[in-house]
């Protein structure tokens, strides 16, 4: 299906996303920018936390129950809000800023949100082909096939509604929020249409918004930055582009997105000499946003210390001082012991927590040297796998420097500086040599250099436009020529330094995992003939169909595209089904084990996926399948339905009789 087909899910899915959250703060009394930006990572913490709920009182997961749990909340909220006077208080304008921005500014944000997001949006719709391409890399098979079981089962709980991924031989901890809020947006035939329009809103909807608010707070005296933010964003590849197509991670992508949003209203809830019911509204809506965060991906909240502590801690020291030298010792005592007891404690509970130690036990490899690590956070190059160079963002990096100049010299916003060199430093930790022992550090973020980048980024583009709206600001008074035509030029400028802001770039990473050839990392669907047999499944096999298949050769997708039941939905042979770990090692041997055919008769299986693409013709390998790598359908108990480039599928009838079955091919 062609991206206008599925337009009008995309704009109903970025309302789904922002417009809950932006109610809910609304409510509560924060304004503008702030709200906005922040609203979708309440919406995601309301999702969060409104799927367990759901599940445990037995309230079926739908778009009707999301979004009257969503109203329950926003009531809540403005209840407190008129509790505390904050809903209307015109003191709720400023807290972000200074002052309100003119309409003109406005409405130029509104012109580069535009030019940004639209550029990075079709650069990302021209790399996935179409709406309905499947992303073919390892977490978006888990992740497409998690989408269907909840639609299938009405949950969509963190806490086991995906026990169906693991053949209910487990009910695991899994952030869901990401899939329960894709799982239900309208307009949409299935749910890969829907992930795929998940990237573009995420990308551009939620995170731009949510730069755009820490923006505004960063630099609170001045407009223009905050206009230049989402042309800033639009420059790097890092995020969002490699988080939702060489990853597949889009739960972690939502943690990211909703991430400036959270800070910026931690930084508001701390900023200044507020009246306490301003501070506590703002810190109710930092506490819905970060709870977006960290329920999106459990290391969101990891994210949130590693860019919040340093300015946390500037700013909580700030207001125990003023409050200590008003003659509030004994409170403000009391206050900075519990706080103190409260993160020693947290972090024993969440390094014993068993999600997290999986994340830390994650052994992944890394380069000889830190260079090749700096060279790319320099030019924005993508840490994850082998690409040209086709453009660079050099310019950028350029203005960051001027940011850094800018907050150091004016000793404002240093924290950015600080966090920005937190994240660097983790960055070139995983990136390289294995064998450092403080390397252990970057073990929060599965120690993969990818993921803990785009943290890099959220400081950077903040810097980045602090930097080139001083820029503009000095050409236009050095020259005697009026800011709007100065920052126009400068702006055309970034685009022709930067490639049309990455085009060549991100166009680059999101085919390599889209195009049906040739995928990075191996592919599963090799053809569109392939994927239309795989299409047409539902047309094709009978209803109780069950197909056994290798899990990289494409079988997988059988299930969120033509809801066919398969044996492995995700890929792997689900630890813990020993029925399942058996036909992945000896099904190719079927004719000579009993046990094989009784595995066969235990899981219902009917039919067969067969692959003829070998790891030399580019498909993707997988170790711990070899019973399913080579299928010798030549012999009795084969016959076959349907075929779509080198794979096939047939029904398999040679465990009904394998005696006779075996007698005779042997």
């Amino acid at each position: 299906m062609s991206w206008w087909g599925v337009l009008p899910g995309i704009v109903l899915m970025a309302g789904l996303w922002l417009a809950p959250g932006y109610l809910f703060l609304r409510a509560l009394g924060v304004r503008g920018l702030l709200a906005l930006g922040a609203g979708g990572g309440v919406t995601s913490g309301l999702a969060g936390v409104l799927a367990i709920g759901f599940d445990k009182v037995g309230v079926t997961w739908s778009l009707v129950t999301f979004l009257i749990g969503c109203l329950a909340a926003i009531l809540i909220a403005l209840g407190v809000g008129r509790l505390l006077r904050t809903t209307r208080d015109p003191a709720g304008e400023v807290v972000a800023g200074t002052r309100r921005l003119a309409r003109s500014e406005r409405g130029w944000l509104a012109v580069t949100g535009l030019v940004g997001g639209g550029v990075l949006s079709l650069a990302m719709m021209t790399g996935m082909q179409r709406a309905d391409m499947p992303l073919q890399v390892w977490d978006a098979v888990y992740h497409l096939n998690a989408l269907w079981f909840i639609q299938d089962t009405g949950n969509a709980s963190s806490l086991g509604s995906l026990a169906p991924m693991y053949a209910d031989t487990a009910s695991p901890y899994y952030p869901t929020v990401w899939h329960s809020i894709v799982a239900i947006a309208p307009g949409f035939e299935n749910v890969t249409q829907a992930a795929n329009a998940s990237s573009i809103v995420l990308g551009t909807a939620v995170w731009m918004a949510s730069l755009v608010a820490l923006s505004r707070v960063v630099w609170p005296a001045r407009a223009l930055p905050v206009v230049l933010t989402p042309i800033v964003a639009a420059t790097f590849v890092t995020f969002p582009a490699v988080s939702v197509s060489m990853l597949g991670v889009w739960p972690f992508a939502v943690s990211v997105a909703a991430l400036p949003g959270a800070l910026a209203l931690m930084i508001a809830a701390l900023r200044g000499n507020q009246t306490w019911q301003i501070h506590l509204a703002h810190a109710l809506g930092f506490a819905a946003a970060a709870a977006g965060v960290v329920l999106a991906h459990g290391s969101g909240l990891f994210s949130l210390a590693l860019l919040a502590a340093p300015l946390l801690g500037v700013l909580l020291f700030r207001q125990g001082r003023r409050y200590w030298r008003r003659g509030h010792q004994v409170p403000v005592a009391i206050a900075g012991v519990l706080l103190v007891t409260v993160v020693v404690l947290g972090t024993i509970v969440l390094l014993n927590f068993q999600p997290v130690q999986a994340i830390l036990d994650y052994q992944r490899g890394g380069q000889e040297s830190y260079w090749p690590g700096i060279g790319s956070l320099l030019i924005d190059h993508p840490l994850i796998y082998v690409y040209d160079i086709k453009s660079v963002n050099l310019v950028i990096t350029a203005m960051a420097i001027v940011g850094i100049c800018l907050t150091i010299s004016r000793k404002h916003a240093r924290w950015l500086v600080v966090a920005l060199l937190a994240a660097a430093v983790l960055t070139l930790l995983a990136a390289g040599p294995p064998e450092n022992p403080i390397r252990a550090l970057a073990g929060f973020w599965y120690t993969q250099a990818s993921r803990i980048n785009q943290l890099f980024v959220i400081p950077m583009i903040v810097l980045a436009a602090g930097g080139l709206a001083w820029i503009c600001r000095a050409l236009a008074d050095r020259l005697r020529l009026p800011i709007t035509g100065t920052t126009a030029v400068v702006l055309v400028g970034v685009a022709l330094a930067t490639f049309g802001l990455r085009w060549p770039t991100q166009v680059e990473v999101m085919s390599s995992v889209y195009s049906n050839w040739p995928i990075a990392w191996g592919t599963m669907i090799d053809s569109e003939d392939e994927l239309a047999m795989i299409d047409r499944a539902d047309e094709v096999l009978p209803d109780d169909a069950v197909v056994l298949g290798e899990p990289v050769n494409g079988s997988s997708y059988l299930l969120a595209r033509s809801d066919v039941s398969v044996v492995y939905p995700q890929l792997t042979t689900i630890s813990g089904s020993p029925e399942r770990e058996l036909l992945a090692q000896e099904f190719n041997k079927w004719y000579l084990s009993p046990e094989v055919c009784q595995a066969v008769t235990d899981l219902g299986v009917t039919h067969v996926y067969a692959d003829d693409l070998t790891f030399e013709e580019g498909g993707k390998w997988e170790e711990t399948t070899p019973g399913l790598r080579i299928i010798d359908t030549s012999r009795p108990g084969f016959e076959l339905v349907d075929e779509g480039g080198q794979a096939s599928l047939w029904r398999f009838t040679g465990c009904d009789d394998r005696e006779e079955v075996s007698g005779s091919g042997t």
